[in-house]
Parts: structure tokens; sequence; C-alpha cells
């Protein structure tokens, strides 16, 4: 975590700003990590990473938690009925939301992908106190419904996850999405739950799916299909008693997702498929040609993603993109699309230095893009055909499809060569005497409460996101074992960041 800044706090020193590469020019730099982890990794505050997938080929997706080197992997929810898919930890690191299809007959897609039957969970990093978080209101225990692709704001008092509600047999479901915000609290027995639970976003018949918040909490992005049949576009949704004032950030007939924005939020990066020939780019672009309309994407959402993204022929493919938020230029940072590799979700390292995410492909020579290369298509076909990636447990497991579309996998990791990245988080170490322990510890950011901790003998307490501003404070009141109480307060601008 970070060091610099809780010696800083101890010592009354603050710390100084440097020259650095604005995230819009600096260079950006990826590499494979030694270890691969299952799709869409996101961090523990102390760097850990916690990831769905299937590490014990029992076919069934679990959540863990493990080192980034996948060292000390431990499995959290392998006492509970799989898939559990999707986890997002809250800043503060002491609750670990996934979603899950426990206690439900009808299920469709993945689990906090996107589909039917995905619910919120939460439990502690030490998988206990499993909670489900929200229950939708529909009747028949909310078959049908799904809610997918929830995140924590930055204060992690507030989740938005996308909705779907199908249930159209004893429920009233119109086949449509929306986008919806919730409170997270937890009472003084220790019990999460949701509060205040409203839709942001309307089921207007258009498909949602939500991506992270701003680093200042004002908002968050979200990917919505907009214009013309299918053309998924990326908009900001700024906060307001009302709903969303919305920015739209992104015009292209490319399929553009799975938006995060800089630390210094200056600049959004996001996965695109624009630079690369397949189905989905086709079809976009024939509806743009033909002005089909958006009310076709209740019908159209799943075929047109099944086709474009989970079948060899035609399958589009695709890179990590950045727009400038004051110019709207957009420059393409990867190019791993050239070699069939389709980005998913993006997350930041706890120092907010390292961008990781794990990405996808069908292995070469099963895949047949566009535009079709004859002989480099026969030869790796041939080569495939000579040495197939096939595992003989998903028959057994009854997934099939699995077996005949092997999927390949790696971790990447990239830099923003010289960019400055203040940290999502600081943890600061409460000051203690020798004969007294620290037993509780609040923060506050610019005076309001941000964090507390109990316990026996608390040895630091994590202020989440407290970067987000240029200039801030922070005060930190601890209470010994003897009743004394102690309070420092310590001034911060720009935290390294000019």
């Amino acid at each position: 975590m970070a060091v610099a800044a809780a010696a800083a706090f101890a010592t009354g020193q603050a710390n100084t700003a440097q020259a650095h590469e604005p995230y819009a020019t600096a260079p950006f730099r990826a590499t494979t990590n030694a270890y691969t982890f299952g799709q869409a990794p996101v961090f523990m505050p102390d760097g850990r990473v916690v990831v769905s997938d299937d590490f014990d080929k029992t076919y069934n997706n679990q959540t863990y938690i493990a080192n980034p080197d996948g060292t000390s992997k431990k499995c959290l929810t392998c006492q509970l009925p799989a898939p559990n898919l999707v986890p997002a930890v809250r800043p503060q690191g002491d609750w670990i939301l996934f979603h899950s299809w426990m206690g439900h007959h009808i299920t469709f897609g993945a689990a906090g992908y996107g589909g039917i039957g995905s619910e919120l969970y939460v439990m502690r990093p030490d998988a206990s106190h499993v909670t489900k978080l929200y229950a939708n209101p529909a009747t028949h225990d909310g078959e049908g419904t799904d809610d997918y692709h929830a995140y924590w704001s930055p204060d992690g008092r507030r989740l938005v996850w996308a909705h779907f509600n199908g249930n159209i047999i004893d429920g009233d479901g119109q086949g449509r999405w929306d986008v919806r915000v919730a409170n997270f609290i937890v009472d003084r027995n220790g019990n999460p739950s949701l509060t205040n639970v409203r839709v942001v976003r309307p089921a207007n018949g258009h498909w949602y799916e939500t991506q992270w918040w701003a680093p200042d909490g004002s908002g968050f992005l979200y990917t919505e299909s907009y214009g013309t049949a299918m053309n998924t576009e990326l908009f900001f949704c700024r906060l307001t008693g009302k709903g969303c004032h919305v920015t739209r950030l992104t015009d292209n007939p490319g399929w553009d997702e799975q938006a995060i924005f800089t630390p210094d939020m200056k600049g959004v990066i996001f996965m695109s498929s624009r630079d690369h020939p397949g189905f989905y780019n086709t079809f976009s672009q024939i509806a743009q040609d033909l002005g089909l309309t958006t009310a076709y994407d209740n019908f159209l959402v799943l075929p047109i993603f099944e086709v474009g993204f989970l079948q060899p022929l035609a399958q589009e493919a695709t890179d990590l993109y950045e727009v400038d938020l004051r110019t709207r230029a957009v420059r393409r940072l990867t190019t791993d699309g050239n070699d069939g590799w389709v980005t998913p979700e993006i997350t930041w390292n706890p120092r907010n230095k390292q961008l990781w995410w794990t990405e996808n492909r069908l292995p070469r020579g099963l895949a047949v893009p566009l535009p079709l290369d004859l002989a480099n298509q026969a030869r790796q076909t041939v080569q495939y055909l000579q040495h197939p990636t096939v595992d003989p447990g998903q028959l057994t497991a009854g997934n099939v499809a699995n077996t005949l579309l092997p999927v390949e996998q790696r971790t990447r990791v990239a830099t923003f060569a010289g960019a400055c990245a203040p940290p999502a988080s600081y943890t600061f170490a409460p000051r203690r005497a020798r004969d007294a322990r620290v037993v509780r510890a609040a923060a506050f950011l610019d005076g309001r409460s941000v964090a507390s901790r109990s316990g026996h003998a608390l040895r630091r307490i994590t202020v989440p996101r407290p970067a987000a501003r240029r200039t801030f404070s922070i005060r930190l009141v601890a209470t010994q074992s003897t009743g004394r109480r102690i309070t420092w307060t310590r001034s911060y601008t720009a935290m390294g960041c000019d």
C-alpha cells in the first residue's frame, strides 16, 4: 500500500508535486503476467487479486483470492453452489461483492456478465457473512430477472449495476434493461444491505452494461445500445437528484464497452472492435445504413453478441483505446486484437500504476477471422487439426460447447510510462503508545467520515480515493485501550500530481 503516504502522515510532511507525462500522450507498454487469472480480476487494497475461475477444473466457476503471482490461492465461494462470478472489492477492502445464480431455476448466459438469474451477494474477505444484497421484487423469486456488472463507488457507500427484467409470466417484465444505484449500509450487528434503490437510466428498450465510477464519485461510465440497432456506445452518467446527466463519449459503429477512467480523470480507457472487421462490425454498419432502430435491441442483443464473439467464423477481436475527454481525440493503446484476442473487463492495481486484464481468444486455426487469408488460414487450420486443444472432461461435465470451442487466456499488465498515478487508497498506521493499544480509529476526508475500524489491536486504517481531489485534508482519530483519544490532521496538495 501507500507506505510513503503513511510516513508523510506520521511526520507531517506533505507530498511534493512532480512533473509527469499526461496519460493522453504517455507511452503505453503491455506485458504478459507470468500467472494467468480468469476474466475480470480485481484487487484488494493490499494488492491481492480476487477473481472468478475454474482453477480446480470441476467446470464450475468460483471466486478466489491470490497473490499477483498466483501463490497463496484460496477459494472464497467453494462452499456455495456454483457459479459465483465477477467479484468486486469494496475500496475499504472489508466486503467482496459477487454475482450468483444461487436459488434460481431459470438461468442463462453467465452470472454477473449478463443473461438471466444473477443476483448480488457480498461476503467478508475471509469468506464469512455471505449475504444476498438485493432480492428482485418480482414474484416467483425474481425468476427471469438479472442483476449484473455491479461496481462500488470510490467511497464504498454506493453500488451501480445493470438490471434486466424478463419475467413476463407472473411479473411485470418487458424484456428490458435499466441501470440502478443504491446505498450500501452495514447495521450495528454487522449485517449489510442496500437502501434507496433507484433507477437512474430508464427501461427504454436499449441494452445497458455498467462500468467503473469516476474517481471523484460524481458518477459512472456505462455502455448503451444507441441510435441504431445494436450500436453500442460509451456514456458517462453524472448523478443528479433525478437520475443522470448524460455525456456521450464515443461515436463509432464498433462494439465500444469495458471502460475505466485514467486516475487523473482526464481520459477514459475502453475496449472496442472498431479496427477489426468481423460479423458484429459488419452488422452494425448495415444497421446504420438501413436505419434500423433500437426498437430491435431486445431481440438482437443476445444473438448478435453470440455470433459476433462466441463462434469462430468472422469472430470479432478487440483492443484498448483511450479517449481524451477535453479534445475527444482517440488513440489506440494495444494491437492484441490483430492476433485474435478479445479484451474484456479492465482494472487498475491499488497504486493506480498498472492496468490489468485477462484477454481471451479461440485457438489459431479454429478461428476464421476476416479479412480471409486463405493460405494462412489453411496452414493454421492444419496445425490445429494436428494438435487440437480438447478437454475430454468438458464432455462428462456437459459442457460440449467448451470442448468444441476451447478458449485461450492470458493476463496482461500495462503501464503509462512517466504518467502520474495517485493510488486508489492510502493506508495509515495510527501511533501507538508502549502501554496502550489502538482499539478504534476513524478517518475524515475534508471533514467527512470515510473510514472507521475497531479491534483489539489496530495497526492500520485505509482511506479510499483521497487523491481524487487536488487539495484535501485528512483527520485521523485513534482511541487507545486506556480510553485516551489522539487526533492528527494533515493537509495534502496534489499527492505528487501537478
